[in-house]
């Protein structure tokens, strides 16, 4: 009985290992997709696609902060801002945290953005992220010709399965003759009172027109 017992025990601990292992090895296949897709988007003529669905990460949500979650996009899409000629601006408000996966959130990130960059080659876009109503809001908006709404949700629907598996929500709104506005919402954390309310959010904001001055980067 207690040579049965010691060897289930064992059993148990070698598929508890096993567990972590596997969880482990899909965060790091989705960053190297993630990664791997935007270089290959990058060095590519040809039009910009979604990212591909790297398989929905939902595990190990922590407190992130949304300055540096959104550096690490950037990072991955210099080269296709300066291939596409697009002046992008991101604006983002200080101590400004969410609770997610960072992998989950660079797929959400990156997945948005380079459909707006896609849209409004030549033209402007900007990435505005903010305190709203207990949630943090982050804002991407292109001047590019409007998209047809039905579209373009279609086209987000791996993204809108990856901010649901966080909490969130996203909407979509595309305004003729030009201008598309993706919002996401995730839940936020950190102290309410040192950051905005909602009514600091301009109600009708521009591609051009950031929300806040602390402008991260532009091309």
């Amino acid at each position: 009985m207690a040579e049965s017992a010691g060897l289930l025990g064992v059993g148990w601990g070698a598929l508890t290992g096993l567990s972590f292992a596997f969880m482990g090895l899909l965060a790091w296949r989705a960053r190297q997709h993630a990664a791997a897709a935007a270089s290959a988007i990058a060095n590519s003529a040809a039009p910009i696609r979604p990212i591909a669905n790297a398989g929905l990460v939902t595990f190990d949500s922590q407190s992130l902060t949304v300055e540096h979650e959104v550096a690490g996009a950037l990072s991955q899409l210099q080269d296709i801002v300066q291939r596409r000629q697009v002046e992008l601006t991101v604006a983002v408000q200080p101590m400004l945290t969410l609770w997610a996966n960072s992998c989950a959130l660079q797929q959400i990130f990156v997945g948005v953005l380079v459909q707006a960059i896609e849209r409004a080659q030549g033209g402007a876009v900007l990435l505005s992220a903010g305190w709203h109503g207990g949630r943090v809001q982050l804002t991407i908006m292109d001047d590019g010709p409007a998209s047809d709404r039905a579209a373009l949700i279609g086209r987000l629907r791996d993204v809108a399965q990856y901010v649901a598996l966080q909490g969130g929500t996203l909407e979509v709104e595309c305004r003729p003759p030009r201008g598309n506005r993706v919002v996401l919402r995730l839940p936020g954390t950190g102290a309410a009172e040192v950051l905005a309310t909602e009514e600091d959010l301009p109600e009708q904001p521009t591609v051009r027109d950031a929300p806040w001055t602390g402008v991260m980067g532009a091309a």
